[in-house]
């Protein structure tokens, strides 16, 4: 239970992260956005031009940290629902799998973002091992409850595999 909870902490400091990120690529963007149409108002074409492109950069990248922020709620939404039914077992193995392809992501290797997937990483393995090995995991089975959990992290996954995908063809 204490590892659940303290990996209920990671995932939220994880989410404030991404939130904190995505606002300051916002304010970003609306800045240069600005500059570029005072450029384009100027009749500079060439400067307004290059603008335009890191604006379309920043709203990509936003877009895909917004897309890791969804799944990070929805983590965030099934361990709440395991802490509060006390079943780690199937959400564990669950966890592993997705945070594994959290980590694949190149959004994963920002500085602002590294050292907290790797501690959460750390987190998730470590409750893996504690529900899995016995050694203090408690685990009630509830019907309907784990399907629940396996719900909420299916759609994670499948934005998950949407998003993989999408960066594979681009």
């Amino acid at each position: 239970m204490k590892n659940a909870i303290e990996t209920l902490y990671k995932v939220r400091v994880l989410g404030n992260r991404l939130e904190t990120l995505i606002d300051r690529i916002t304010e970003r963007r609306n800045a240069l956005f600005e500059r570029m149409v005072e450029l384009q108002s100027r009749n500079e074409k060439y400067l307004s031009k290059k603008y335009a492109e890191e604006i379309a950069r920043l709203d990509k990248l936003a877009s895909r940290l917004t897309t890791i922020r969804l799944v990070v709620e929805k983590i965030d939404l099934s361990l709440q629902y395991a802490i509060n039914m006390r079943e780690f077992n199937d959400l564990s193995k669950e966890l592993t799998g997705l945070v594994a392809e959290l980590k694949k992501l190149p959004e994963s290797n920002l500085p602002e973002l590294n050292m907290i997937m790797m501690d959460l990483e750390g987190s998730v393995r470590e409750m893996a091992e504690i529900s899995h090995g016995g050694g203090g995991g408690v685990s009630f089975h509830v019907d309907g409850s784990s399907q629940d959990v396996r719900r909420i992290l299916e759609e994670a996954r499948e934005v998950m595999k949407k998003k993989l995908e999408v960066d594979l063809t681009v």
